[in-house]
């Protein structure tokens, strides 16, 4: 569990501390329950309780999760954060449902390495074998979609990976030790929103739209998200307004539009889903995690950057700050290119053409009164196109046409950020702005700095700090491992000012 020893998570847990939600998980042994640090449960003696770093791990070892403080509801846990690549990738691929249907012979052989070392890297590292990992994720993520979303039980049976109805319900029944029908609270749809999708507010759920809700750790500043969202939305392909984010959306070859709005009660984000992709809800909704930055430990990381005299006053004058994530890598390695050293609002312009000129349309029915007409082109349908009518100058057309002609090679989105990064660099018209910015919003690495970007050395002035990028680069060293963050508080603050504009796409 990193640095967390067994006394300092009982510390946490004695206080309730929201700082470790999600860092690890209390097993009771008189229970034979585990639950968050936050359960508001009493707190058990020091002698009845074992701490692991997953809820994986604790139902590995005999232990079912509490009904109160729902585990399968908490913030992303980093139990493989560190370790080495290609468990990170193991988990990676036991996640999306690679043992659902597969072996894990066959999961290994894709790894290459052997089912036995895979076996021991996993126990190791996890606490739990793979098959127990997934089997736990099935079990976890059946009972959060009974709990947070409007899906029948049959779907969710299918949808969570089980191979009929019937092992559904056995393997909830046994893990929680009641029918999944009992967890059921029912997500509960405005009266209006029940008939059918009204022209004039085509951003509620309507009556066949898939509802789903996503925590988030507190504090969450989703306004400043949907602000910054909607300084950046594509024409055509994104329409942001005061409490909604909503895109097109193209998944395993069907199209759909999903819609993120703010909670109004609690920090997380209520999604909808419209269209023919309720089967990958899964994969939508860590889309949307990421995009949103609901799973990041904020309490944690802006105790760290409030270190520094200069950008604690910005830290507190935004509680709640996220870093914005990304959709899709390709798509968000498109729009870092088309805003290399031009404005906000110009890389808008140049995205909106890239995707009425490429990306197909969407239907009618799906869209109607939204904005929204078309899907972000995939890297095939663009590859070995001519870009010259995109608005672009020679040289970045071609470094455009580079890029995408490498996103279109067989595997090359799916490669590890390091990886896909060091690939990316060696071609022309890749600097390190586009690489650092490539990295903060497209790969999610908590750590990227792009210190060359105009916005942030305006804004690094304007607190104090030094304004040419080397400098500032040596004097983020005390930022680190969250200079992402840092380079939002400095992007926030420069927004903030009437008179100045940020550059970053």
């Amino acid at each position: 569990m990193n640095t967390l020893t067994d006394d300092l998570c009982y510390q946490a847990l004695k206080t309730r501390d929201a700082r470790f939600d999600g860092r690890f998980y209390t097993a009771v042994v008189t229970t034979g329950i585990f639950c968050r640090p936050i359960c508001p449960a009493v707190t058990p003696k020091r002698g009845n309780v074992h701490f692991y770093p997953s809820a994986e791990a604790a139902m590995a070892n005999g232990f079912r999760p509490c009904l109160r403080c729902r585990p399968e509801a908490a913030p992303g846990s980093p139990a493989a954060a560190g370790v080495h690549t290609t468990l990170a990738r193991a988990v990676r691929l036991v996640e999306e449902g690679a043992l659902d249907k597969g072996s894990v012979a066959e999961l290994a052989e894709r790894l290459g390495i052997t089912d036995r070392y895979l076996r021991r890297l996993y126990k190791r590292h996890t606490g739990a074998t793979p098959q127990q990992h997934a089997q736990a994720r099935r079990l976890l993520r059946a009972r959060q979609l009974i709990v947070d979303s409007n899906l029948s039980m049959t779907e969710i049976a299918a949808i969570a990976g089980f191979g009929s109805l019937r092992r559904f319900n056995h393997s909830l029944k046994t893990a929680y030790g009641d029918a999944p029908t009992a967890f059921r609270r029912g997500v509960r749809q405005p009266a209006a929103a029940k008939a059918n999708r009204l022209p004039q507010d085509p951003f509620q759920p309507a009556r066949d739209d898939l509802v789903l809700f996503l925590q988030a750790r507190p504090p969450f500043d989703g306004d400043a998200l949907l602000a910054f969202f909607h300084a950046r939305a594509i024409p055509g392909l994104e329409a942001v307004g005061d409490r909604y984010y909503a895109r097109a959306i193209h998944l395993q070859g069907h199209p759909g539009l999903v819609i993120c709005r703010p909670l109004a009660d609690k920090p997380g984000m209520q999604v909808i889903l419209r269209g023919p992709v309720r089967h990958v809800i899964l994969d939508i909704s860590a889309r949307v995690r990421r995009l949103f930055d609901l799973d990041a430990d904020l309490p944690g990381i802006t105790d760290h950057l409030s270190r520094d005299p200069l950008l604690r006053p910005v830290i507190e004058r935004f509680p709640g700050l996220r870093v914005p994530g990304c959709w899709d890598r390709f798509e968000f390695a498109v729009r870092a290119i088309l805003g290399q050293q031009i404005s906000v609002a110009a890389a808008r312009t140049l995205a909106g053409r890239v995707v009425t000129g490429y990306g197909a349309p969407l239907p009618e029915q799906l869209v109607a009164g939204t904005g929204i007409t078309h899907r972000f082109p995939t890297p095939a349908e663009i590859a070995g196109q001519p870009l010259d009518h995109i608005g672009l100058t020679r040289s970045r057309t071609e470094t455009l046409a580079r890029v995408v002609a490498r996103f279109a090679e067989p595997g090359f989105t799916e490669l590890d950020g390091s990886t896909l990064l060091d690939q990316l660099a060696k071609l022309r018209g890749i600097g390190p702005w586009t690489l650092n910015y490539l990295a903060l919003r497209g790969l999610g690495d908590p750590d990227a700095f792009p210190a060359t970007d105009l916005g942030i050395l305006k804004a690094a002035a304007l607190i104090g700090a030094p304004d040419n990028a080397k400098a500032l680069a040596h004097h983020a060293e005390c930022w680190r491992p969250w200079r992402a963050y840092a380079a939002q508080y400095l992007w926030a603050s420069l927004a903030a000012q009437p008179t100045l504009q940020e550059t970053s796409s």
